[in-house]
């Protein structure tokens, strides 16, 4: 694999989001997704919460309950485990922070939904994953007994999903960051997408190593792989997608849902945020439960 040759846009977020160096802040992060597809954000949450997340995720992982509740992937020592929100994950910091909402909003629109929150362990002696992009927009129809794929060029469309990926620990070139190909998600929707050869080739690679309490944000588009952890100890990391309103990701075709919230927690949102949340389970029982009861008057 060849060496990095670009470090990704780190963006400092300031503490309030209602100020004008927060506005100029979510601007330069917006422009940098625009232009690489991704962006460093430092200052996002308190290293107090990372650390209760952390204590969290890896209490599971150790106990085997993260492998046994809602697996998505286990492949080469690395697996994926959709994460309930709850504990510290039911925290308005985590995941309605006036900052982030900015930013989201202005790549996905003010009727952004979380689409799902998984923790990715790298267990130690973990292989490097593949060259590859994140759940792609699919046109495809079937015709007489065969699949015709959509072959237009849709490289143009604005993003509809974005990951928004938290360490638990300090990365580095021995734990296995996420590699990044900088600018590639640009050409991941052409007619003819690009080969591993040709993204190697024709965009700069970027790691995302970094101290513990930072935390990267990408387009589901954008070319990435993650790299093989040659450390002693696991690599938790958070992976928090969100989309806009109509996409689904087909990436959780498998599982029930990814965003995964009790009806109690659910009821326990605070009534302006739970619109995040509306492609739960519980979110739409309660939905439906509310049209029942208008229905029969």
């Amino acid at each position: 694999m060849p060496e990095c040759s670009k470090r990704l846009s780190s963006v400092a977020l300031p503490a309030r989001a209602s100020s004008r160096a927060a506005a100029r802040a979510v601007s330069r992060a917006a422009a940098a997704m625009e232009r690489d597809g991704a962006v460093v954000l430092r200052g996002l949450y308190d290293p107090r919460l990372i650390r209760r997340m952390r204590e969290r995720v890896l209490r599971l992982h150790e106990g085997g309950a993260l492998l046994k509740r809602g697996l998505v992937r286990d492949i080469g020592g690395r697996y994926a485990a959709v994460v309930p929100f709850e504990g510290p994950f039911l925290s308005p910091d985590f995941y309605a922070d006036g900052r982030l909402r900015l930013l989201l909003e202005a790549l996905l629109g003010a009727d952004y939904r979380i689409s799902s929150l998984e923790a990715v362990i790298a267990r130690p002696g973990a292989c490097g994953q593949h060259q590859h992009i994140d759940g792609p927009i699919r046109f495809d129809r079937r015709v007489g007994g065969r699949v015709r794929r959509y072959r237009g060029d849709l490289s143009r469309l604005p993003p509809y999903a974005v990951t928004l990926c938290v360490p638990l620990c300090d990365l580095d070139e021995l734990n296995g960051s996420t590699e990044i190909w900088a600018g590639s998600h640009k050409s991941a929707l052409r007619a003819r997408p690009p080969g591993a050869r040709s993204v190697g080739r024709d965009f700069p690679a970027a790691r995302t190593d970094g101290e513990f309490g930072q935390a990267y944000l990408f387009d589901f588009r954008v070319f990435h792989g993650g790299r093989p952890n040659l450390s002693r100890e696991p690599r938790p990391l958070l992976m928090f997608v969100f989309t806009r309103a109509w996409y689904r990701d087909p990436n959780l075709l498998d599982v029930r849902s990814g965003a995964l919230i009790s009806p109690v927690n659910w009821r326990r949102l605070p009534e302006k945020h739970r619109a995040l949340f509306l492609l739960s389970p519980a979110a739409r029982r309660e939905l439906w439960a509310s049209r029942r009861v208008s229905a029969g008057g």
